[in-house]
């Protein structure tokens, strides 16, 4: 008597891509996280993700783990800025995303810019004093520039008079440049500020030939 039931086709069947890593079995936690990483709109903690999902820390950073090794050479890459994790798209896949988006070319960085992202990307977090100090000019417009673009934040505030602000990267700043943890950023030597005394800033630097952004 011939089975009603369809046999298993060759595709159903088969297992993984080759060389591809598993991120966890049905309702597994790993693919848990994936879905809670591919839904956020910032970066999440271990510890957001423990407890969105009644799961152990040990147990979720292991799963995160499984989903950063899954995501590697993808299309989808997962960032970790200051130990929390966001799923972005591969950034050298950025004009193809533009285009399908109808986003224009992203405007370049001054070197203003990029002279006092670097300083914070280093020195983080820093202060504008400081951030001027190591300059030797005054970093007001480009810092205006950085907050308003999402790649650097006010992380918190300096036990001094005034109570100045001080910066950090934002994990947008990892998307923007495809670096995939400030671990990964090159040597560079940046000074620190006590190194260079007090220097008072002279005006801003002048931007970069073509660019058009401060």
């Amino acid at each position: 008597m011939a089975n009603d039931r369809e046999s298993p086709t060759s595709e159903s069947v088969a297992g993984p891509e080759p060389g591809r890593p598993e991120i966890g079995g049905d309702l597994g936690l790993s693919r848990t996280i994936e879905a809670l990483l591919f839904v956020a709109d910032r970066a999440l903690s271990p510890q957001e993700l423990s407890e969105a999902t009644d799961a152990p820390l040990g147990d979720v950073r292991a799963a995160i783990e499984a989903v950063v090794r899954a995501y590697e050479g993808r299309g989808i890459v997962i960032i970790d800025h200051r130990g929390s994790y966001r799923m972005v798209s591969a950034p050298d896949l950025g004009e193809f995303c533009r285009r399908l988006l109808g986003m224009e070319t992203r405007t370049r960085l001054s070197r203003a810019a990029l002279e006092t992202l670097g300083v914070i990307a280093y020195r983080q977090p820093v202060s504008r004093a400081q951030i001027e100090r190591i300059r030797g000019v005054d970093s007001d417009s480009p810092l205006a520039t950085l907050l308003a673009r999402s790649l650097i934040e006010e992380t918190g505030r300096l036990d001094a008079p005034g109570r100045p602000a001080q910066f950090g990267t934002t994990d947008m700043f990892l998307a923007y440049f495809g670096i995939p943890s400030l671990d990964a950023l090159p040597d560079v030597h940046i000074p620190q500020p006590e190194e260079l005394g007090e220097t008072k800033p002279t005006g801003d630097a002048p931007p970069s030939g073509g660019s058009s952004a401060s």
